[in-house]
């Protein structure tokens, strides 16, 4: 048996779910339980979501690492990929300056030309 709520596997004898702590219910027909799942996931915080196994990526906006990109330009190099999730190139362009403002810049070409991706290698939304 599966709950509905946050797809664990349960026993017949369940009342409650030992991982989301509802109340189990009948659970959706076969073919709509994928779907189900997914629009649980997506209801979901985003910390919840990258616990869970096969959950969708948190999204990561072009438009804000662009903002953070262009920070880059006043010293503050790097923000954007803390954002995306690249925290060791993140604190490299922090202690460089953007290597140098040549990082930066050709982040920011990356960026405007939807080349650049996340840490998980999925493009900015």
């Amino acid at each position: 048996m599966i709950c509905k709520h946050c797809g664990a596997n349960l026993t017949p004898e369940d009342k409650m779910c030992s991982y989301c702590r509802c109340a189990v219910d009948i659970e959706p027909p076969p073919m709509q339980m994928q779907q189900f799942q997914q629009q649980q996931l997506r209801a979901m915080p985003g910390n919840y979501q990258r616990m869970m196994p096969g959950a969708p990526a948190v999204p990561r906006y072009k438009t804000s690492a662009l903002v953070l990109c262009l920070l880059g330009f006043l010293g503050l190099g790097g923000l954007h990929r803390f954002y995306s999730g690249k925290i060791g190139t993140g604190l490299l362009w922090l202690c460089t300056g953007g290597l140098f403002g040549i990082g930066t810049f050709v982040d920011l070409l990356l960026i405007l030309l939807n080349s650049f991706n996340d840490k998980d290698g999925n493009p900015l939304q």
